[in-house]
Parts: C-alpha cells; structure tokens; sequence
C-alpha cells in the first residue's frame, strides 16, 4: 500500500513537472483538427478557411482531417481517445452536448472535452431541389399537415442544429416531417443536386454558390435575421411559421485533460486566426460571421445548449439508439 501511495504520489510530481514544460514547448509538431463530417460541408469549409492563419498563429503545421459519421459522434470520439497535450483538437458545434440523448452507448463523455474557443457562426436554410414540388414554404406546411410524414427532408445528421431547427418548426405548426439524416452536408447537397432528395436544412455556405445559379431554391432561413449572404431569403419567422433558429455556433475543443497553460496557446492562436479585418471579410464571403471568445465563455455556452434543445428532441420521438 506504501509503496502504491508512494508511486502515485511520484506520478503526481512528475505531472507537475511536465505540464509547464509542455506548455512551454507547445507546439513542438503538427496540430491536427478533425473535422466530424466529410468534406464539402459548412464545417469542413470553415476550417480549411482558418488553416493557414491558424498554424501562422500556432507557429506550427496544422493538419485537417476529416473523420464523418454518427452526427459527429465519431470526429469527437477521435479526440476523445486523443493524447491531452494539445495536438488533436476538433470543430465542434451546437450538438455537442446532446450526444448522449442519440447515442445509448457513448464511449466517451461529450461534458468533459476542454473548450477552446468560438470560431464562428453561420445561418441555416430550408432549401429544395431544383424540381421540388412546392411552390413555398407555406404549401410545404400544408403538404405536410395533409399527409403526415410524407414530406421528407435532409440534414448533416440527427441532432446538428439543421435537424433540431427543422424539428421546431414542425412542431411549431404542428406538422409530421420525416427526417433523413447524411453523413455531413457536403452528401447532402449532392442528393439535392440529383433530385434524390427534395428538400434539405443545411448551411447557407454549403448551397449559397447553388441557390444563386438556381440548382437549387431557398424557402426558409432559420435564423433570427436574414443572411447577409442570402438577403433575399425571408425567415420562418418573417413568413408567419414561428421563431426557428438553426444558427450552427462553431466552435473549438479539445481532448479531456488537456493542460490549462495548452489550451490558453491554442485559444490565443485561434482568436488571432479570426480577428484580423481580412479574415473577417474572407468568412463573410464564404457566409460565416467572426467570433472568437474565452474558454470560459465557451464553457458558459456549451453548458445551455442541453436544457435548450433535449425538449424539442424528446418532443420529436427522438430517443437514444
């Protein structure tokens, strides 16, 4: 027993010891960011936008790798199972938290990733393909009410802040939607593309280049306010069919047990990555607005997303599988 006291005691020092002298060589070899969806998706473009300024900050290489699957439950797994120093960090969002009430057997806890910073937001869109029936998002309303269930519709996957906002505005007008979820937005938009699927909730960067050639068209912005980069899409709320809100809030974590002196490098790193003037514009074009912010408002953030969405999921059937 002594010397098992002894021994830990000895790990306990050397811990000491080690996190100042990893915080003072960090980082000392590539970042990884994982992304949890594939490419050609909102968060995938945002990141690789953040690349370059992001390693010029860190000093260091950063690697994007794009890990898709489970709604992002398999990118945070990575990171979760990740070394804590620093070196595997991923881009998360709203669903962070809600992981457990969709997964029954999570190997990791979403609560105890150490959060880095904001990145930045986007609005979401209700939009179609080029050959969906509906005329607007009224006669979609009505078609659903007629025949519930029958009106499908496509998002990045189950809890993303697409599916959550497309599940408000169901309930809001109490209509029945069936929601198919993909492996990320990028899957998506090319179902949407083909006609396969006929409407979809994704992110305004991931449709804007297609809603201006008129691939595809837009019904709804579920966002408080209009796009800048889609001024002329009216909100649900503006058309009369409630206060839905799908704003996707990036942000940046990192593994549980990441060093305090760590994370305070990467958030300096990621602030300067979205500060400059030309990096808020360059976003701005690509449909984001420029956050950054503490780990501590992170934190604060992170811990109101639970109690504000658990109700409309279980208010949609939506249980752990």
């Amino acid at each position: 027993m002594i010397q098992r006291r002894q021994a830990l005691l000895g790990a306990l020092a050397a811990g000491a010891v080690a996190t100042p002298a990893i915080a003072q060589t960090f980082p000392s070899q590539p970042v990884h960011v994982v992304v949890p969806f594939p490419p050609g998706g909102g968060t995938d473009a945002l990141a690789r936008a953040i690349q370059e300024p992001f390693q010029k900050a860190l000093g260091q290489t950063v690697i994007i790798e794009n890990r898709g699957g489970g709604g992002s439950s398999i990118g945070h797994e990575v990171v979760a199972k990740a070394a804590p120093d620093g070196y595997t960090v991923l881009v998360s969002s709203n669903n962070q938290t809600l992981l457990p009430y969709l997964i029954a057997r999570l190997s990791y806890d979403p609560a105890t990733f150490v959060p880095v910073g904001f990145i930045a937001k986007q609005e979401s869109v209700f939009v179609g393909s080029a050959d969906a029936p509906w005329k607007d998002l009224a006669a979609i309303t009505e078609a659903a009410r007629k025949a519930p269930g029958d009106v499908q519709y496509g998002t990045a996957g189950v809890s993303t802040p697409m599916h959550l906002s497309t599940e408000r505005y169901a309930l809001l007008n109490k209509i029945k939607l069936t929601h198919v979820p993909f492996r990320g937005t990028g899957p998506l938009v090319t179902d949407l593309l083909g006609g396969h699927i006929k409407l979809g909730m994704s992110s305004v960067t991931s449709v804007a280049p297609h809603l201006q050639s008129g691939k595809l068209k837009a019904y709804g912005m579920a966002a408080p306010e209009r796009a800048q980069s889609a001024l002329d899409v009216p909100t649900f709320k503006e058309l009369g069919l409630g206060d839905v809100d799908g704003t996707i809030v990036y942000t940046l974590i990192a593994t549980p047990g990441t060093p305090a002196p760590v994370i305070a490098k990467l958030n300096a790193a990621l602030n300067a990555s979205v500060a400059t003037p030309e990096m808020r514009e360059n976003l701005r074009k690509r449909g984001f607005v420029a956050m950054g912010g503490t780990p501590e408002e992170l934190a604060k953030w992170t811990a109101l997303q639970a109690p504000l969405w658990v109700p409309v999921l279980q208010a949609a059937g939506i249980k752990p599988e």
